[in-house]
């Protein structure tokens, strides 16, 4: 993995006059899973004092109304270590997903809408019925269907998310 790689994070804001600025400007090391931004209702409050809404609780559902702003990275699953995609499972649920089917350990649904845009590498979706591997720039709607991802590609699959809270399937 290149642990060169690096994320800068430009969140902006008001100052006391109402005029804008740039309340965070930071670098992050790309790992596994940045939470870059949430919001907790829609609309957003743009108003107020910024605090770092990237450092709420990590959970893979999207608080309600609101929204999750992520980017991922999917090692190639020959680096995996034995067990990491159980581990993986595991992280899933007590984050609020829900564990779906038997195709693979990690399948699972959640109770949002997802936008994801591939950025580097590729990476395979799976479904109950079908699988479609994606390249860079490709990206998915994800309507609350029972999924997995699986890089199966030779470098790491970086990925963008937004996760925005739906309304539960029956």
């Amino acid at each position: 993995m290149d642990n060169a790689k690096k994320v800068r994070r430009v969140v902006t804001g008001h100052d006391a006059d109402g005029r804008s600025v740039i309340v965070f400007n930071d670098v992050h090391d790309y790992k596994r899973r940045i939470q870059i931004w949430t919001t907790e209702g829609s609309p957003a409050d743009n108003a107020g004092e910024a605090t770092d809404a990237a450092l709420r609780e990590t959970r893979l559902e999207a608080p309600p109304q609101g929204s999750l702003f992520w980017l991922v990275e999917l090692l190639p699953s020959s680096e995996l270590a034995p067990g990491a995609v159980e581990e993986t499972a595991e992280r899933l649920a007590k984050e609020g997903a829900v564990a779906h089917g038997d195709r693979r350990p990690g399948m699972h649904t959640t109770r949002t809408i997802d936008y994801m845009v591939v950025l580097d590498g590729e990476v395979t979706l799976l479904l109950d019925e079908g699988e479609v591997t994606l390249h860079k720039y490709d990206t998915v709607v994800q309507r609350g269907t029972a999924h997995h991802w699986e890089n199966r590609g030779a470098e790491p699959a970086r990925l963008a998310f937004v996760l925005l809270d739906a309304h539960p399937l029956s």
